[in-house]
């Protein structure tokens, strides 16, 4: 099964917002009293056993399950269109893929819609792009937030590009990656090999946002999405967790 290439296109940046730190105690997504923590990344989009690294920002329990259904898809989406071998295997009879698709007739059925043969023979999955892009969102804002610290507004950020796998670049993201010939590259920070690595870079474009978070899904699908300008950088002003 592929993948068609897919992308949002470029355009402008979601409105900066003030800055507004919460409290300590507050959830980081709606500074409501946070009663939970919650994955960053979601559990869903990783693999078993989980990384020893994993980290959490504090959430309400509003906001922590309410892209728990996004986040399914999405994982559901990634084992539709991925070809590395744990995710090939999830779509296999009586894989994880498999059985959730079982036990969620209706999902089982959005799915096999989205599913149309093409001109050569092979299967290409349509993907629901907002979905994808709402969870790249939420996980880049919850990354900021443990790089720099909570306070910038979540509307300031926004998915820009999502592609698949050997899809060229855009000019603005390469340029952010530095991924020119003779110049070293950005360095990723890997959550867990082959899963789940991010890196966050300066736009250098004119029209360029001042930060990406750029995401690599399990190898399949790369995510960049546009961020304000740091909070802080001083370390009082991150959240409390464990360092990658």
């Amino acid at each position: 099964m592929s993948l068609k290439q897919f992308g949002l296109p470029f355009g402008t940046t979601a409105p900066l917002t003030s800055y507004r730190k919460p409290p300590a105690w507050a959830c980081v997504y709606c500074a409501a009293p946070a009663t939970t923590r919650d994955h960053v990344p979601p559990k869903a989009l990783l693999e078993e056993p989980w990384p020893l690294n994993f980290r959490t920002v504090p959430a309400c329990t509003t906001c922590n399950v309410s892209w728990s259904l996004d986040e399914q898809y999405f994982a559901i989406a990634l084992a539709q269109v991925g070809h590395v071998p744990h995710l090939m295997a999830k779509v296999e009879p009586g894989g994880v893929v498999d059985r959730a698709l079982q036990a969620a007739p209706r999902l089982d059925d959005h799915i096999v819609n989205a599913l149309t043969p093409g001109e050569d023979g092979r299967v290409w999955f349509a993907a629901d792009l907002a979905r994808i892009g709402r969870v790249a969102t939420k996980i880049a804002y919850g990354l900021y937030c443990l790089r720099y610290g909570p306070g910038a507004p979540l509307e300031a950020f926004a998915t820009r590009w999502i592609s698949g796998p050997e899809e060229e670049l855009p000019q603005p993201i390469v340029a952010a990656m530095w991924n020119w010939p003779g110049i070293r590259r950005k360095r990723w920070t890997v959550v867990q090999k082959g899963v789940f690595s991010f890196l966050f870079a300066k736009g250098w474009m004119v029209t360029d946002p001042k930060l990406y978070c750029i995401i690599n899904f399990h190898d399949t699908i790369l995510a960049a999405v546009t961020c304000p300008a740091p909070v802080g950088r001083r370390r009082k002003d991150r959240l409390r967790a464990r360092p990658w």
